[in-house]
C-alpha cells in the first residue's frame, strides 16, 4: 500500500478522535506524569530489545551468520531507528536484514528477520488468545481475539499443509516454509526463541502496564494481556503511517469497557508511542556515532553501493 493512502487513514483516524474526544482534565494528567514509571516502562522496552537481539542472534547462527550480540543489539536500535522515518511498522526489519547481509547474504539475512518477526508474532497471538481465556472480556474483544487467532492458526496450518501437497500454489508455500524453517531440525533453538519471545512480550504488556501507572489510569495488569497484543496486530494492518491513529484508535475502544475516556486513553497511547520515540532516538545515536554505511545517490539519481568511503565519484575517499 503506497504512502497517500496510508496518511490518508492516519489523518482520518486522528481527525475523527481529535473531533469526538473529551480531552477535559488530560494536560492536568501529562503535567502530573510519574516520570518514574514512564521510565520503567522505557527500561521494559530496552530490556525486551535486548532479549530481541538474542533471539535474532540464534535465528541468524543457524544460517551461518555469526556475529557479537553488541552487533545484533546495534542494528536491532538502528532498526528502531528507521521504524520512526519508514512509512511501515516493519520498515526497520528491512534496515535490520539490510546490514545483516552487507553485500552478498541479504536474502538469506531477511530471512533471518522474517523468521524472527512470524515467531514473535505468533506467540503474540498466542498470548492475546491464553489471556482471552482467563480475564473476563465483552464478548467483541473475544471476537477480534478469535479472528487473529484463527488467522494465525490458518496461515501456520497452511505452510504445514504444504510440506505434504503437490502443485500451484502448494509449490510455493513449500518453499516459503523451507526457507522459514530455520530451527525446525534444532528443537532446542526452537524452543529457547519461543521462550524468548514470550519473555519479549511479557515485557512489552509491562510496559503498557506501566505507562498507565504513570498517567495515573486504572488500567488492570490482566486487561494489559489484551490490549498490548491486539493494538499492536492491528497496527501491522497497512492502512496508517506507522500505526498512527490505529494505535490511538485502538486503544480508546479497548478501553472504554473499563470506563476510561477517549482523552485519557489517547494520552495513554502517545506515552506509549513516546517510549517508541525515546528508543528510536538511541538508536539514531547508534546509527550516527556507529559502523553503518549510509546509501548514496548520485546526480543522475543510479544507486551507488552503500560504503561509508566512497564518494559520488565511485572513487574511493582519499584518507584524510
Amino acid at each position: 500500500m503506497k504512502l497517500l493512502p496510508r496518511a490518508v487513514g492516519s489523518l482520518v483516524l486522528l481527525g475523527i478522535l481529535a473531533w469526538r474526544a473529551d480531552y477535559s482534565g488530560v494536560l492536568e494528567r501529562l503535567v502530573g506524569l510519574n516520570l518514574r514509571w514512564w521510565l520503567a516502562a522505557l527500561a521494559a522496552y530496552l530490556a525486551a530489545q535486548g532479549l530481541s537481539a538474542v533471539r535474532w542472534r540464534l535465528l541468524a547462527g543457524l544460517l551461518g551468520f555469526e556475529r557479537r550480540l553488541g552487533s545484533f543489539m546495534a542494528m536491532v536500535l538502528v532498526g528502531n531507528f528507521f521504524n520512526l522515518l519508514l512509512p511501515t511498522s516493519v520498515g526497520g526489519d528491512v534496515v535490520r536484514g539490510w546490514y545483516l547481509g552487507g553485500e552478498g547474504r541479504r536474502w538469506p539475512a531477511l530471512l533471518s528477520v522474517l523468521a524472527d518477526r512470524l515467531n514473535g508474532v505468533l506467540v503474540l497471538v498466542a498470548l492475546a488468545c491464553l489471556a482471552a481465556l482467563v480475564v473476563p472480556l465483552p464478548g467483541w474483544v473475544v471476537g477480534w481475539v478469535a479472528v487473529f487467532g484463527t488467522g494465525a492458526a490458518v496461515g501456520l496450518g497452511l505452510l504445514l499443509l504444504s510440506t505434504t501437497r503437490t502443485g500451484q500454489p502448494w509449490d510455493r508455500l513449500r518453499k516459503f516454509a523451507d526457507a522459514l524453517a530455520l530451527g525446525a531440525d534444532d528443537r532446542r533453538v526452537l524452543t529457547l526463541v519461543t521462550l524468548l519471545s514470550l519473555v519479549v512480550q511479557l515485557l512489552n504488556v509491562l510496559l503498557v502496564w506501566a505507562v498507565g501507572r504513570a498517567l495515573g489510569l486504572d488500567v488492570p495488569l490482566s486487561w494489559c494481556f489484551v490490549l498490548m497484543p491486539l493494538v499492536t496486530l492491528l497496527t501491522l494492518v497497512p492502512i496508517s503511517v506507522n500505526g498512527m491513529g490505529v494505535r490511538e484508535a485502538g486503544t480508546v475502544v479497548l478501553l472504554a469497557p473499563l470506563g476510561i475516556s477517549a482523552g485519557p486513553a489517547v494520552l495513554l497511547s502517545l506515552a506509549w508511542f513516546a517510549v517508541f520515540l525515546a528508543a528510536g532516538l538511541l538508536g539514531a545515536a547508534v546509527y550516527l556515532l556507529g559502523n553503518f554505511s549510509r546509501c548514496e545517490v548520485n546526480r543522475e539519481d543510479e544507486p551507488v553501493r552503500c560504503d561509508p568511503g566512497q564518494g559520488r565519484t565511485r572513487q574511493r575517499a582519499a584518507a584524510a
